[in-house]
């Protein structure tokens, strides 16, 4: 069985409104910035599992979450 191809998490700021979605569906890759009130994807983001990081995205409110398949 081959390894999933790297996936780069990015979030759009101007679209993040820092619900926390992403951070109650995987805590360990992400935080709420308090101080601007958006979500941050931690370096332990990318090394998540497919479908947390699919659910993660799908469960985003405003879609400013974005998967990127690394080259």
């Amino acid at each position: 069985m081959g390894e999933r191809p790297a996936t780069r998490v990015t979030i759009d700021t101007d679209l993040c409104i820092g619900s926390g979605e992403c951070v109650r569906v995987a805590p360990r890759g992400f935080r709420i910035d308090e101080t601007k009130g958006v979500s941050t994807p931690l370096a332990a983001a990318d090394e998540l599992e497919a479908d947390v990081l699919a659910e993660v995205a799908f469960n985003c409110p405003t879609r400013a979450i974005t998967l990127h398949e690394a080259a």
